[in-house]
């Protein structure tokens, strides 16, 4: 006579909830304090350009303060009530391979934006195409060092010519304005 229940058992989507990942009310609770903070900042900054009315209507922060003020309030009700019914279930939102494979993708795009200021938006995305073709490829399937390293200048030079040459648009290059006859 099998005991186990289906509750027991790792069904099609992974294994039971609360073994391992991340919990939805996790999730939930992060994605809903993130927005209180967006809220907030969007606040601040609508305080700076002024949330009241001037001879012409409204000024230019009235609109947006509004805006960050519901985000912050809904984003706020939306976690007490996380937060009221934690102790209630918990269905995972990711496996931790599935965590694994985000944070994956997440941290490299955060040194990404980051080195921007420092190494120009040209050297930066070089390093990030060939980060992704080096770490992320699927198993099996790796690539060679010299498509790496032909994909990752061809497109930053692609976007070089396209946005500063053809659009005159610059971006920034950081402290190799002469590499691209800035």
């Amino acid at each position: 006579m099998n005991t186990q229940t289906s509750a027991d058992t790792p069904g099609p989507a992974g294994p039971p909830p609360g073994q391992g990942g991340l919990s939805l009310r996790v999730g939930g609770l992060a994605t809903s304090l993130s927005l209180v903070i967006l809220g907030g900042i969007v606040m601040a900054g609508s305080l700076q350009q002024g949330i009241g009315w001037d001879d012409g209507g409204p000024m230019a922060g009235y609109f947006p303060f509004y805006v960050g003020l519901f985000l912050a309030l809904s984003s706020l009700g939306t976690a007490i009530k996380t937060l009221s019914k934690w102790p209630f279930g918990r269905a995972d939102l990711t496996t931790r391979p599935q965590l694994k494979r985000v944070l994956g993708v997440f941290i490299p795009i955060c040194v990404y934006v980051a080195l921007m200021p420092f190494i120009g938006m040209y050297v930066a995305s070089a390093l990030f195409i060939a980060w992704f073709m080096w770490r992320m490829a699927e198993d099996g399937k790796r690539y060679s060092w010299l498509k790496i390293l032909t994909i990752s200048i061809v497109v930053p030079l692609a976007c070089y010519f396209i946005f500063t040459r053809w659009f005159e648009v610059p971006l920034y290059a950081g402290p190799f304005p002469a590499w691209f006859g800035m």
